[in-house]
């Protein structure tokens, strides 16, 4: 049986390349995820804060409790809540902080679509390599069975696996990031109506 040494140099620099991207991948994974815990942490009890203050028309609580929360979702809470006089104004205000903190949590996701995209393709063009490697050492190695090409086939092949092993995770991660970056600015859209409604109620 082959060990793992062996089956890391039977893939040629292609398997050196994505066991490259591999770390990288993992890196830009762990960092989003920390960044999303800090920026999204508590957001549905802030959220239901404000609601809270919304319906009882505390909006001065609410306020508070926007300086007081560390998230993303704050600024967009404050610009609904105070700055411009007129409404369109505060939307379009309350808007752009919401397409901030999307673009923040939308960071750094293209590089981990492309590697989820690429990586397989990656590991199939080493996987070719080796097998026109395998027939070839075939042609010149004489009276050899069908043995020869069978082992540099099996150890080609050590190149598609790792691009799967590197593309899964980049997936599960940008569709889980992604849909969370979604929901985000969508909250954010209902929760800054939900505010100017409540303010232009209070007005009349």
């Amino acid at each position: 049986m082959m060990s793992v040494k062996g089956l890391f140099f039977s893939g040629g620099w292609t398997l050196g390349f994505l066991v490259a991207l591999s770390v990288y991948s993992i890196a830009l994974i762990w960092e989003r995820l920390r960044y999303y815990k800090r920026s999204l942490g508590g957001l549905d009890h802030f959220l239901a804060e404000i609601r809270r203050n919304n319906k009882d028309g505390d909006l001065a609580k609410s306020i508070r409790a926007a300086h007081a929360y560390k998230g993303l979702a704050a600024s967009v809470v404050l610009a609904s809540l105070s700055g411009a006089a007129h409404r369109e104004e505060r939307k379009r205000q309350a808007a752009r902080e919401a397409e901030r903190g999307a673009a923040a949590l939308e960071e750094r996701l293209n590089a981990l679509q492309t590697i989820a995209a690429t990586a397989p393709f990656i590991g199939l063009f080493g996987t070719v390599i080796g097998v026109i490697r395998a027939f070839r050492d075939l042609a010149f190695a004489s009276g050899a069975g069908p043995g020869v090409v069978a082992a540099g086939i099996s150890e080609a092949l050590v190149n598609t696996a790792a691009g799967l092993f590197v593309a899964i995770p980049a997936v599960v991660a940008f569709n889980h990031l992604a849909r969370r970056a979604q929901g985000f600015a969508q909250e954010m859209d209902w929760i800054s109506d939900e505010i100017l409604e409540k303010l232009a109620e209070e007005t009349h």
